[in-house]
């Protein structure tokens, strides 16, 4: 389960003084829903969350508030994989009502009571501050690393805070005990070798040693000045790890024997995230992973890891294993595993694929191998590999929107393009993309038009097909994809360029992964002159293929025709029986191939003859002329 995560960066990287790719901050996303739960949970020392088992909302079972976010991308090299972060976004997902450039309160992050009147079990006894119980975790705000458009994460300003509080339970009031303004995170290593912040608080006052403890961190926020509201949102991320309450601590507690991976699990393919059955060869592995995991004990320890990967049934398609290493620890010096059969370990095998859409889960678990450590969550991550009829080099989920806009006298339009290596000959037959809303819809009516082109030295060369659909940014559909169905279906091999002409000068808004990097693959230009990206990150544009790709990411919506066909399956000839609520002459008739070829085109009739089809399966497509909203059946011809 992965929610749609948020960022802010503002950054307009200019290649040439007629255009700038923009990344803009997120004005709303997607929330994956995690289980809500109304109850209180009474917990118990020790409470520890380092976010590495799950991501969405914080686990019910700790948290009562669901503003925050659990992640695995805004920051990197979190203590331990995944994180937690506080930004301008409500739980629904939404810059909140009142979110403005003045300052303005934002998320709340809220546990669950805590006992701290007493331990239980097997160390039963009263608790009191002189038990030196202390409430330590790591922070960063904002996100860091490199030049300013490889960043993932929006630095908090000055005037932007985060606070942690405490419950009084008897006068019912919070009290706020640690805060930081906003400043910059250390992203050059001048300081130290690792930027995230260590914090440590003691709980020392008799009020709190009750069974009603409660603690929260919350923050304040302030949107950037922007002169297009369609470019502001999301902002101010503090991310927080590896919170940790218990008693016998003292305030520099910071080391815990952990041996643990610090980020999710990669592809195990060479370029893509995703890619089509039909394309896939053994050739499209990658021949070594990256893989950093981290020792966050004060001395060297031993560790084993290796990798599973099954079907989707379970069944086993290969294993690796790296066998016992010893693993430095990480302070001072802020080394993670250097062994190269734990840190970069061979892909040893090929995925099974065969032509048919599947999917494979890649397991991977880290231990430390001969004393143990007690955070088991961090010890596993898990990535499915999915091939069905697109390639994606992103993995679904957006930190940012991006969009090309221009200026001078070159004219408006603007071009987008992304590489795709095709091993087969194949028909494109849609193509998907993910597009974010943005303040007061301002991206609503910018229309485009679905361009592919050949390659030539590496970049578009001629262009051989342009759909004659002036297209508009819908936002609606599986994770906010939509599916854009080409006019006529285009056969291609070898490699070529999807994209598509934008007929104006307006911030398209597309959804921008930062975690995958496909700036090599991406080009815009303005002019004559193809550009190649320098922004960290993939567009989310994906291209489709056969007539799988011809049935919607979406529901077909309730005004869609409605239609029976039968007999199914059938000798050749078929009936239609269509409601009356749509003129049968606004109905017009697509029959493709399962290689997307259309091979019969006609307005409405009540039987079609199809006896000179060979035997297998087809789609047939009914599509409202008026609308554009259509339904899609299976015919199946057997002689």
């Amino acid at each position: 389960m992965k929610k749609i995560v948020t960022i802010l960066i503002l950054f307009a990287a200019m290649h040439c003084c007629m255009a700038q790719e923009i990344l803009s901050p997120l004005s709303s996303s997607f929330r994956h829903q995690s289980p809500k739960s109304s109850d209180t949970v009474l917990l118990e020392l020790p409470f520890f969350d380092d976010f590495s088992d799950y991501e969405g909302f914080p686990d019910p079972k700790r948290w009562m508030t669901r503003q925050a976010f659990v992640n695995k991308d805004y920051a990197p090299e979190p203590p331990s994989v995944g994180m937690v972060t506080l930004d301008a976004l409500n739980e629904h997902g939404e810059l909140y009502p009142h979110a403005s450039t003045n300052l303005f309160k934002a998320d709340t992050l809220a546990s669950q009571p805590i006992r701290l009147d007493s331990l239980t079990g097997v160390y039963n006894r009263r608790l009191s501050p002189s038990d030196s119980i202390i409430l330590s975790f790591f922070f960063i705000p904002g996100g860091w690393y490199g030049n300013p458009w490889e960043l993932v994460g929006s630095t908090p300003s000055q005037q932007d805070s985060l606070f942690l509080d405490f419950y009084d339970y008897q006068t019912d009031q919070w009290d706020v005990v640690w805060a930081t303004p906003g400043f910059q995170p250390d992203t050059v290593g001048i300081k130290s070798h690792w930027p995230w912040h260590y914090a440590s608080v003691k709980i020392d006052s008799a009020k709190y040693f009750n069974r009603n403890f409660q603690f929260r961190f919350r923050n304040y926020a302030s949107l950037d000045a922007n002169p297009k509201s369609g470019i502001s949102g999301n902002c101010d991320h503090w991310s927080i790890d590896y919170i940790y309450i218990n008693h016998s601590r003292n305030s520099g507690d910071s080391l815990f024997r952990d041996v643990a991976f610090v980020e999710k699990a990669p592809s195990m393919l060479k370029y893509y995230y995703a890619m089509p059955a039909r394309q896939f060869t053994p050739a499209d592995m990658t021949d070594r992973l990256n893989i950093k995991i981290v020792n966050r004990y004060n001395q060297t320890l031993a560790s084993t890891y290796h990798y599973v990967v099954t079907n989707n049934d379970g069944s086993p398609v290969a294993n690796y294993e790296g066998g016992y290493e010893n693993i430095p620890a990480f302070f001072p010096n802020g080394k993670y595993q250097e062994m190269p059969v734990h840190s970069t370990p061979p892909v040893n095998f090929s995925y099974p694929v065969n032509n048919q859409p599947s999917s494979f889960i890649v397991k991977h678990i880290v231990c430390e191998g001969v004393g143990g450590d007690n955070r088991k969550g961090n010890d596993t991550i898990v990535l499915t590999q999915t091939f069905g009829d697109y390639y994606a080099y992103d993995d679904g989920v957006p930190e940012n929107g991006y969009g090309v806009v221009t200026s001078g006298p070159t004219g408006n339009k603007v071009w987008l393009a992304m590489r795709y290596d095709l091993h087969n000959v194949d028909t494109l037959t849609a193509v998907d993309i993910f597009f974010n809303r943005t303040r007061d819809g301002e991206n609503e009516d910018v229309r485009f038009q679905i361009c592919v082109w050949s390659c030539h030295n590496g970049l578009p060369s001629t262009l051989i097909y342009k759909d004659s659909e002036h297209n508009t940014p819908a936002f609606d559909g599986l994770n906010r994809f939509h599916r854009y169905i080409l006019k006529e279906a285009l056969k291609v091999s070898d490699t070529i360029f999807v994209g598509f002409e934008q007929l104006s000068n307006d911030y398209i808004n597309i959804g921008f992964d930062r975690s995958n990097d496909s700036r090599r693959f991406t080009f815009y230009r303005v002019g004559n002159e193809w550009m190649q990206s320098i922004l960290k990150g993939s567009v989310m544009l994906r291209p489709a293929f056969g007539a799988s790709a011809l049935v919607s990411l979406e529901k077909n919506p309730a005004s869609s025709p409605i239609v029976s066909v039968f007999p199914m399956p059938s000798s050749g000839s078929i009936s239609l029986e269509i409601d009356n609520t749509i003129p049968h002459e606004r109905i017009q008739l697509s029959l493709f191939d399962m290689q997307g070829r259309r091979i019969l085109q006609t307005k409405y009739c009540g039987n079609l003859d199809l006896h000179h089809l060979n035997n297998g399966m087809y789609i047939l497509k009914i599509s409202d002329t008026e609308t554009g909203l259509y339904t899609t059946k299976k015919i199946a011809i057997r002689h």
